[in-house]
C-alpha cells in the first residue's frame, strides 16, 4: 500500500564562504534576518548603533547592491538589496535544486545561517546535507513530519497591493516606518505630512484609502482563518435572560 504524502520539516545550521554568514561573525550576538523572494533580498538588522550600522552597510554594499533602506520602528534598520543568488554561492541556489522551500526568514549570526526548510520528500535531507556539508561545517536541529493543515493560505501580493496607487503604497511604508503603528504611537501623521512635504490632509486621505483597500483584500482570509477556530466566547441560547430583555423592549 503506497504511504500517504508526508510533509517535513528541516531546521539546520551551516558555516562556509557566503558574504552574509562571513558579515554576521563580525558582529557578536547580532542576529540578522533575512528574506529572499523575487529579484529582492531584505536584510532586518536589530539596533540602531550608528557604528554597527556603519560596518554593516560596508559589508552589505560588498556583497550586493543596496536599492533602498529605512528605519523600522525604534528598533532595527532594514536594508533592501537586488538578490544575490547569481554572484554567491547563495543556500537558495542549493535547496531550491532539490526541491526544498524555505519558512523564511533565514538568519544569520556569530558566522553560521540559521535556516527551516520544508520538503515532501524525506530522503531529499541526505542530498541536502552532502551539498551543504561539502561547502562546510552544517549541523541539524531539528527534523520532524507536520500536519499538511500548517500550511497557510496562499496570500500573493500582487492580490493584497495591485489596486494601491504609488502615493498610498507611500503613505503606508512612511507611517509604519516612522512608528505610525506602534503601541503607544510615536508619531502623529501630522509629523509624517510634515516631513513628507504634503498637507496632512492630503496624507490622510492617501493612508487612509491604502488602509481601506488592505482591510478588503484581507477579509476574506481573516474570515477563513475564524471559520477554522472555536468561537471565542458562546452566543446566548434562546431562553436567556438576553432573550427576555430583547422582548420586553419589543
Amino acid at each position: 500500500m503506497r504511504r500517504p504524502m508526508g510533509l517535513w520539516e528541516v531546521s539546520f545550521r551551516s558555516r562556509y564562504e557566503y558574504p552574509f554568514m562571513e558579515m554576521s561573525g563580525r558582529y557578536t550576538g547580532l542576529p540578522i534576518s533575512m528574506w529572499c523572494i523575487w529579484n529582492r533580498e531584505l536584510l532586518q538588522v536589530p539596533t540602531r548603533d550608528e557604528a554597527v550600522l556603519k560596518g554593516i552597510e560596508r559589508d552589505i554594499k560588498k556583497a550586493g547592491r543596496v536599492v533602498d533602506r529605512w528605519v523600522e520602528g525604534d528598533h532595527a534598520r532594514i536594508f533592501m538589496l537586488k538578490c544575490t543568488c547569481g554572484t554567491h554561492d547563495s543556500p537558495w541556489n542549493v535547496w531550491e535544486k532539490l526541491d526544498f522551500t524555505d519558512a523564511p526568514p533565514s538568519v544569520y549570526k556569530d558566522g553560521w545561517g540559521y535556516f527551516r526548510l520544508l520538503t515532501f520528500d524525506e530522503d531529499a535531507t541526505r542530498s541536502l546535507f552532502r551539498e551543504f556539508g561539502q561547502r562546510g561545517p552544517v549541523e541539524l536541529i531539528r527534523k520532524r513530519e507536520i500536519a499538511l493543515s500548517v500550511l497557510p493560505s496562499s496570500v500573493w501580493v500582487n492580490s493584497l497591493f495591485d489596486e494601491l496607487t504609488g502615493k498610498q503604497v507611500d503613505a503606508l511604508l512612511k507611517a509604519h516606518r516612522y512608528g505610525y503603528y506602534a503601541s503607544p504611537r510615536q508619531v502623529t501623521t501630522e509629523s509624517i505630512a510634515n516631513a513628507a512635504g504634503v498637507a496632512r490632509s492630503t496624507y490622510e486621505e492617501h493612508l487612509r484609502k491604502a488602509e481601506n483597500r488592505i482591510m478588503g483584500e484581507l477579509m476574506p482570509y481573516l474570515q477563513l482563518f475564524a471559520s477554522s477556530e472555536p468561537p471565542a466566547e458562546r452566543l446566548p441560547s434562546k431562553g436567556t435572560a438576553l432573550d427576555a430583555a430583547a422582548e420586553t423592549e419589543a
